[in-house]
């Protein structure tokens, strides 16, 4: 058994850029690229670059990206016990086309295999589950799926975490707030799972208040270049970037994710985690792709040296970047 598993999509981002202008039926030159994706695929991939004892639990198709995929997260070391490859169906995809200034001109997506992780599949993975130290999900689970998950762990005492993924997926999960352990939104999630306005400091503040009254122990509220507001009973406070080296943001939140996930099983208090993530999402954005294939622990670590954040007090007249 694992100290950490994550419930969560394998997917294919699969992208076309053209030359130049597109012609409608007609075949385009252009620059195809293709790289694995989804939010508890990316998460358990840093978890794994970290050195961390991580099982994943998925569905995927029995095609050639979806057993690529798992090959590549087993190699990297993730118990992928309870990852189902289904030989009727498609790994999720998502394809999308550009148009010559980069912005997307068509896409077309297949999650259709998400559904296929059901209340059914996940009992069949609870053993796993009730075994981990801490078990993460990604808001792209039902709520049916994620109401199960949440009932049975919170009544057998394992700590569970939320990447709520996006707002209209955070609705999803606000019903059961309450029975998660750690959660990580952005400020916009975290308006749609409180029901508050999160315009400056002292409502940042507030929907902290808001969320430790339902329940959730910890709370990471991330505020873009603002940096993370973090909170665990009386503590609380804002860590904010300095200089960051920038390539791209993608994924920046699946390794802040991992990053709070790990520092649970290392038991860093709640100031320690929050650097932590901060450190592990400054790594990420060094690179293009979703998870930086130079993510370690000794990355991270140069992050803290260097001293990259601040400790900002609340002042309740800052408004939120």
């Amino acid at each position: 058994m694992s100290d950490i598993t994550i419930i969560g999509g394998i997917t294919a981002d699969i992208e076309g850029n053209p030359y130049g202008q597109l012609a409608r039926g007609e075949s385009n030159p252009g620059k195809i690229s293709i790289a694995y994706g989804g939010v508890g695929r990316n998460i358990t991939e840093n978890l794994a670059r970290l050195g961390a004892d991580v099982a994943f639990v998925s569905a995927a198709g029995n095609d050639f990206v979806g057993r690529a995929a798992v090959q590549e997260l087993k190699q990297l070391g993730v118990n992928i016990e309870k990852v189902s490859l289904l030989d009727d169906e498609n790994t999720a995809m998502y394809l999308s086309i550009l148009n010559i200034v980069g912005d997307m001109e068509l896409a077309l997506c297949n999650m259709d295999v998400l559904e296929r992780i059901s209340i059914d599949f996940i009992h069949d993975a609870m053993k796993v589950l009730k075994a981990s130290k801490i078990v993460g999900i990604d808001a792209n689970l039902t709520e049916e799926v994620q109401d199960f998950i949440t009932r049975k762990l919170h009544d057998a005492g394992i700590p569970v975490f939320l990447d709520p993924v996006s707002a209209p997926k955070a609705e999803r999960a606000k019903k059961m707030i309450g029975r998660f352990h750690t959660i990580k939104p952005n400020r916009g999630e975290a308006e749609i799972l409180s029901g508050l306005s999160i315009l400056n400091e002292e409502q940042l503040r507030g929907a902290g208040r808001w969320f430790s009254q339902q329940g959730v122990k910890r709370i990471f509220i991330t505020l873009g270049s603002g940096g993370v507001y973090y909170k665990e009973g009386e503590r609380e406070g804002i860590i904010r970037p300095q200089a960051v080296h920038l390539v791209s943001a993608t994924g920046a939140g699946d390794a802040f994710s991992a990053a709070i996930m790990d520092a649970h099983v290392k038991q860093m208090d709640i100031e320690e985690t929050a650097r932590y993530g901060m450190a592990a999402a400054a790594v990420a954005m060094e690179a293009k792709t979703a998870v930086n294939p130079k993510m370690c622990l000794e990355s991270i670590d140069e992050k803290l040296r260097k001293g990259i954040f601040n400790l900002s007090l609340l002042n309740n007249n800052v408004l939120i970047e």
